[in-house]
């Protein structure tokens, strides 16, 4: 008889050791689906974040493309005649 106790001693003894161990396993893999839907959802937001800075990328590079010398010239021209246009405008406004 004092087998049997024994034995089931032990065995009701494995059966808790596997019980929490089943419960640790369980929090644990709770964690680490947690973590697999937040980095998830940083690939996501990366991915589209990526597919925007191509577009921006695409018009940066037509807009070079567009952009000639002689365009740029041009552009820095009129910057300039409209700086001279707000200094003469500042000028009179100081003058009153």
């Amino acid at each position: 008889m004092s087998t049997f106790l024994s034995l089931y001693n032990e065995i009701e003894y494995k059966i808790k050791q596997i019980s929490v161990r089943y419960n640790e396993q369980k929090e644990e893999n709770e964690e680490l689906k947690k973590t697999v839907n937040l980095l998830t959802q940083q690939i996501d937001e990366l991915t589209k974040r990526t597919e925007e800075l191509d577009e921006k990328l695409k018009l940066v590079t037509i807009t070079k493309t567009i952009l000639k010398k002689e365009d740029k010239k041009d552009i820095k021209k009129k910057i300039n005649d409209l700086v001279r246009e707000i200094d003469d405008c500042i000028g009179l406004l100081n003058s009153e």
